[in-house]
């Protein structure tokens, strides 16, 4: 599995490879209806979105006021490397190992989720939001593949629906592979 090269700012080397794309199985314990333990084996696979940001429109930021040396380029984009990103996606192989035990959440895409909640390195609880899609997994060695389009911790001057907090829905992360193995579709709840 192809790791992200390293990124050099300033003679300081930051190392990505924590965010190797990694298998994982997700058991799903026996129900007391009969209901036999089921086993998910997945792959979980990172996007640049985990350790760099884009441009801040609301400010009117181009990647022009952005010192080069901090542009991380892809072949598909350019976007800015985010030391925040960086230092909180060090806890995401662990986060999504242990996703199964945390509440997932709808977001105003159908096909994304997210689960929030960490401690930062403060001790103080913050947002941690991960944006993740799901699909059947190509490979015979895998059931689902999850890749992680983004995931950030939420800043204080975030307002959602004109300064009220949307409620999100939960939905269980064993209905989410489930229905994913399955070909059906996930309904949000109402």
């Amino acid at each position: 599995m192809k790791a992200f090269p390293k990124f050099d700012y300033q003679g300081i080397e930051y190392d990505l490879t924590h965010l190797t794309a990694f298998s994982c199985d997700y058991i799903q314990p026996a129900k007391s209806d009969g209901t036999a333990e089921k086993r998910y084996r997945c792959i979980i696979e990172f996007s640049t979105h985990c350790f760099t940001r884009g441009e801040n429109k609301r400010k009117g930021e181009t990647l022009s006021d952005i010192e080069p040396a901090l542009q991380y380029i892809t072949a598909k984009e350019t976007r800015i490397f985010c030391f925040e990103r960086y230092q909180v996606s060090k806890m995401l192989p662990q986060i999504m190992r242990e996703i199964s035990r945390n509440k997932c959440y709808f977001t105003s895409a159908d096909d994304k989720f997210l689960t929030i909640s960490v401690t930062d390195k403060n001790g103080k609880k913050v947002d941690y939001e991960i944006y993740f899609s799901l699909q059947r997994a190509k490979s015979p060695k895998h059931d689902v593949h999850i890749y992680i389009n983004s995931a950030y911790i939420r800043d204080g001057d975030y307002k959602e629906n004109h300064g009220t907090k949307v409620r999100r829905k939960p939905v269980g992360f064993f209905v989410l592979l489930h229905n994913t193995l399955v070909n059906k579709r996930i309904k949000r709840p109402k």
